[in-house]
């Protein structure tokens, strides 16, 4: 059948990786799928979509446009290219688009909202959210903890249930390609790289691959690791990405001397981020909020242990004490005790090595084709 995805931007971001593996498990089962994109796009996503055999529809918008002109545009879009479904990324402008496929006469819905609600939302967004829900005809969420956060239930969308036997919300996990993964850790040189960066090889590598800005908690990693470095200097910290806070990050190493056991490898595609990823025996991920937490799945497929923020889906994705360890939200003491606690313990290192390479197959793409054939099919 013809689907349609409704997206607002294009852009190097954790819900355009997930939209592009939606599009692969479409298309591996026959659909013919479009993109609709109404605001900013990057070139080189835009070409990455093209080349998985979907076709891309770039309304370059101005986000100024008000909702009622907005609404009108998407409709007449939407029922020009006349789609069996829509499928919408629940990013704002939000409910608009759920309304405008509705007066298109789409008769199948289905939204995803990749962040969890937090009091910043405001209550009046979580009750278009849910009013959003009411309208489509499904409604998927990235983790049980952020359905939790919108609806106060969540449950696992299961594929051996009929839709009427389901809630109208339930959660289905992102999905990350562990096989790839697999395969570009398998072909790096941690030696040859460490040198190339000045890495100590001696040095337990501590690493975080995120967008440098305030929600993904660098700042608080760095105030940890400051203090990790003051009483053991045989430790790196590797950061991996880009983002409208690294000029001020930097300027925190500076300022705490650290210069010399801090990389800041910057911003990059996803192959060379997982490649730098390789480097790292222990991956830190202190969001203050985290819808799923991609990298931390990244690493597990790695074999990486994680320490990650106590937030919504991160809870999920990292199993404490079992492929890693949970700190509480913002707490830098609780961190860098739980940073100290790995450093140079060989034997914890190596039991949630293991364990994390079990457990993130929940998160593998087999397990996510699984679920969206189903789910199609039955729609």
């Amino acid at each position: 059948m013809k689907v349609l995805i409704a997206i607002p931007c294009l852009l190097k971001g954790g819900t355009e990786q997930q939209t592009l593996q939606l599009v692969k498990v479409l298309n591996n089962v026959g659909h013919k799928v479009q993109v609709i994109c109404y605001f900013e796009f990057d070139d080189t996503v835009v070409t990455e979509f093209n080349k998985n055999n979907c076709e891309i529809v770039l309304l370059k918008l101005n986000r100024t446009i008000s909702s009622f002109k907005l609404i009108t545009v998407l409709k007449n879009v939407f029922k020009k290219n006349n789609p069996a479904l829509i499928h919408v990324q629940y990013m704002a402008p939000g409910m608009l688009p759920i309304i405008a496929a509705r007066l298109a006469g789409v008769k199948n819905v289905i939204a995803t909202v990749h962040q969890p609600y937090t009091t910043s939302h405001g209550v009046l967004s979580k009750l278009l959210l849910r009013f959003s829900a009411f309208l489509s005809s499904h409604f998927t969420v990235i983790s049980l903890k952020s359905e939790e956060s919108w609806f106060r239930s969540a449950s696992l969308y299961d594929e051996g249930l009929s839709l009427k036997e389901q809630p109208k919300h339930f959660t289905i996990y992102n999905t990350i390609d562990i096989k790839k993964i697999q395969n570009i850790n398998k072909l790096v040189n941690v030696a040859l790289e460490k040198e190339k960066q000045d890495i100590p090889d001696d040095a337990l590598v501590f690493g975080v691959v995120a967008r440098l800005r305030h929600e993904k908690g660098i700042d608080v990693l760095l105030r940890a690791f400051n203090k990790l470095v003051k009483e053991n200097s045989n430790v790196h910290l590797n950061i991996v990405g880009g983002g409208p806070d690294e000029t001020k990050l930097k300027e925190m190493v500076t300022e705490m001397n650290l210069l010399k056991q801090v990389t800041f490898f910057g911003e990059t595609n996803w192959e060379t981020a997982m490649q730098q990823m390789a480097l790292m025996d222990v991956v830190v991920v202190p969001s203050r909020y985290e819808g799923f937490g991609l990298t931390a799945a990244e690493a597990g497929a790695m074999g990486i242990p994680v320490i990650a923020s106590k937030v919504f889906g991160l809870q999920e994705v990292v199993k404490d004490q079992h492929t890693g360890l949970l700190f509480e939200n913002e707490n830098e003491a609780d961190l860098y005790e739980k940073m100290s606690r790995l450093l140079f313990n060989k034997k914890e290192l190596k039991y949630f090595s293991a364990n994390a390479i079990k457990y993130t197959q929940q998160f593998g793409l087999p397990n996510y084709e699984k679920k969206i054939q189903s789910l199609y099919a039955k729609l």
